[in-house]
C-alpha cells in the first residue's frame, strides 16, 4: 500500500491557511474580529506546500529509479518534465508568499499585501496540473480543479483562522456580513466544479463504490452533508443570534466546522492517490474491491451494483438524517458545539452504513 497520500491533507490545509491569511489581510479591521494569527503560521504553511507539493514528483522519481537510478531520474523529472517546471513555480511563489505574510503581519497596511492573492493563485495554477482531471481533460480539467481547490481553500481557510485565532467576539456580525456571501459563492463553485470532476473521473459513481476511490468519494460526499449544516448554522443562524445577543460567542461552532473540513481533506488526499475508476470493471479486475466494501458484502469480487432497499438500510438512513437535523436542534438549545459535531459525525456513519446496506451486486 502506498503512503504518499498522507502528505495531501497537509498540503490542502497549508494552502487553506495561506488563503485565509491572504483574504483576512485584505479585509479592513472594522469588518473582522481581532484575529491573532501566529507569526510562524504563514512561513510554516508555505514550507509545508514546498515539502508536500514535492510528493507527486517523488512518486514519479521513485517509479523510474529502478530503471535509470535515483539521481538520473531526479534530474530528468525536475529539469526535463513539465511537472518539474511547475514545481519550480510552486517553490518560488511559496517562498515569496512566506516573505509577504511576515511583512504584512508587521505592517498590515502595506501595499505589498496585494501581491499575496497573485502568489496564492499562481500556486493553485501550478498545482492544478497534478490531478486525475488534468491528465484526462487538459485545460478544462485543470480549470475545474483550480476552481474547486481555490474556492474550498478561500472558504475554509478564512473560517479556520477566524474560528481558531479570533481573540475577541467583537465585530463578528460585521465579519459575517461579508463572509457569509463569500462562503455561499465558494460553496456554489465547489459543488459545480466538484460535479464536473466527479462525472469526468467517475462516470459510474454507484458502481465505483466497490473500489477504494469510490468508497473515499462516497465518504467525502457524505461528510459534506454535516459540513453544509454547520455552514448554515455558522452563517445564517449565528447571524440571527448575534442580532439578539451581541455577546454570544460563536467561535466554538466555527472550530467544529473546521474539524469536518480537516476530515474532508484527509479523505480527499486518500482518494486522489487511488486508481481512478474510468472503467469500474477493469479497475476491479486489476486492483480488487475495497476492503470496506467487502465488510458489508463478503465474497464480492466483481460485478455491478443495484439498489435493493432493506429495512436496516432505510432505518440507518432515517437515523442519519435525524442526527443531521439534531445539529440544528443542538444549536437552538444552546448546547455545546461538540455535541453538534458528534451528532454530525454519527450521521455520517449511519448514512454510509445505510447506503452500503442498500446496494447489492447483480
Amino acid at each position: 500500500m502506498s503512503y504518499y497520500w498522507l502528505g495531501e491533507p497537509f498540503l490542502y490545509l497549508a494552502y487553506a491557511m495561506l488563503a485565509g491569511i491572504t483574504v483576512l489581510s485584505l479585509v479592513p479591521k472594522a469588518y473582522k474580529p481581532e484575529i491573532s494569527v501566529p507569526a510562524w503560521l504563514g512561513p510554516v504553511a508555505a514550507a509545508a506546500i514546498i515539502v508536500f507539493g514535492f510528493v507527486p514528483l517523488l512518486q514519479i522519481i521513485m517509479f523510474f529509479k529502478d530503471d535509470i537510478g535515483f539521481w538520473k531520474s531526479f534530474n530528468s523529472i525536475m529539469f526535463k518534465f513539465s511537472e518539474g517546471e511547475r514545481y519550480a513555480w510552486i517553490l518560488v511563489l511559496s517562498i515569496l508568499l512566506a516573505i509577504l505574510t511576515m511583512i504584512v503581519r508587521r505592517k498590515p497596511g502595506s501595499v505589498l499585501r496585494w501581491l499575496m492573492p497573485i502568489a496564492l493563485l499562481g500556486i493553485a495554477v501550478a498545482m492544478s496540473s497534478f490531478n486525475h482531471a488534468a491528465s484526462l481533460f487538459d485545460g478544462v480539467g485543470q480549470l475545474a480543479f483550480f476552481g474547486h481547490f481555490t474556492a474550498m481553500a478561500i472558504w475554509t481557510g478564512t473560517l479556520l483562522l477566524t474560528g481558531w485565532f479570533s481573540a475577541d467576539q467583537e465585530r463578528w456580525s460585521a465579519f459575517l456580513r461579508w463572509f457569509h456571501p463569500l462562503a455561499v459563492t465558494c460553496v456554489i463553485v465547489v459543488i459545480g466544479s466538484g460535479l464536473f470532476l466527479m462525472t469526468a473521473v467517475t462516470p459510474e459513481p454507484i458502481n465505483s463504490w466497490t473500489l477504494s476511490y469510490g468508497q473515499a468519494l462516497l465518504v467525502k460526499h457524505i461528510l459534506i452533508l454535516p459540513l453544509l449544516v454547520f455552514a448554515f448554522v455558522n452563517g445564517y443562524l449565528v447571524k440571527r443570534k448575534l442580532r439578539r445577543d451581541s455577546g454570544y460567542r460563536p467561535a466554538a461552532w466555527a472550530r467544529s466546522e473546521g474539524i469536518l473540513i480537516w476530515l474532508i481533506y484527509i479523505v480527499t488526499g486518500y482518494m486522489n492517490q487511488q486508481p481512478a475508476p474510468h472503467e469500474v470493471i477493469d479497475t476491479l479486475a486489476s486492483y480488487g474491491p475495497a476492503a470496506t466494501f467487502v465488510w458489508f458484502h463478503p465474497g464480492f469480487t466483481i460485478g455491478e451494483l443495484a439498489f435493493t432497499w432493506s429495512w436496516i438500510g432505510i432505518l440507518s438512513l432515517c437515523l442519519g438524517l435525524a442526527l443531521l437535523w439534531n445539529v440544528v436542534n443542538v444549536f437552538r438549545r444552546n448546547r455545546a458545539a461538540a455535541v453538534g459535531l458528534l451528532s454530525g459525525l454519527g450521521a455520517v456513519v449511519l448514512i454510509y452504513c445505510g447506503l452500503m446496506f442498500s446496494v447489492t451486486a447483480v
